[in-house]
């Protein structure tokens, strides 16, 4: 058990710092759908528009592409959201922030996340 939740940690934390592209540069070269797909598929809430402003400001861009922003943030959201996923994350330590609440699994999304969760916080203390 102990074995199989650190592989899966591991290869959570490989997949992610693969993927994860620094935002303002992504900024940079105008690519807003990244940095929302980004932020979706992490499980992070939406940045709002005075966020993506001084985002663009740090980057040193002067418009935002609230539209891309939200079609990549709606995909990556999407891929989260995935009941299939849930209790590997619960698994891996990551808080959940209740960005699926609203889809039609968002509940079973949750309590796959908790279970995931809970056998974290057991194995945890196990060390």
């Amino acid at each position: 058990m102990v074995k199989k939740m650190l592989a899966s940690l591991v290869m959570l934390l490989m997949v992610g710092c693969a993927a994860v592209q620094n935002a303002e540069s992504l900024v940079k070269e105008g690519k807003w759908q990244a940095v929302g797909e980004q932020d979706g598929v992490r499980g992070l809430p939406s940045r709002s528009m005075t966020d993506l402003e001084e985002l663009a400001q740090r980057a040193g861009v002067d418009n935002v592409d609230v539209n891309e922003y939200e079609a990549g943030y709606n995909e990556g959201i999407d891929r989260y959201c995935d009941v299939g996923n849930a209790y590997d994350i619960g698994l891996s330590g990551m808080q959940y922030l209740g960005v699926c609440s609203y889809l039609p699994d968002g509940l079973r999304f949750q309590m796959e996340w908790q279970r995931g969760f809970e056998d974290f916080q057991s194995a945890d203390q196990t060390f």
